[in-house]
């Protein structure tokens, strides 16, 4: 997950292109593409997580706008129930 964890506190992941990590990237896409947006995920460029009532997830994401074919940066945060659940926190773009 994080090394050095403190409970409350954000840390960098271990291994951003870890299998878990890309599945909750992807799954974050898919979510925000529900709110009539195209965007398709090209990279993690950034993982941290937080130790809360389960992990929050904070990425910085490089996807591609399928309607006209524009990169951007997107940073979401994932709140990962301990049950293994997902939660859509944030889903927003960096100022370009």
């Amino acid at each position: 997950m994080c090394s050095h964890v403190t409970t409350g506190a954000y840390g960098p992941c271990e291994d951003p292109n870890s299998l878990h990590v890309k599945r909750i990237a992807e799954w974050a896409v898919e979510e925000y593409n529900k709110g009539d947006h195209f965007l398709s995920l090209v990279s993690i460029l950034k993982c941290e997580s937080q130790v809360v009532n389960g992990t929050n997830w904070r990425l910085k994401l490089k996807c591609v706008d399928q309607i006209n074919n524009r990169l951007g940066i997107y940073v979401t945060v994932v709140w990962e129930k301990l049950d293994g659940s997902l939660v859509l926190s944030d889903f927003v773009p960096l100022l370009k």
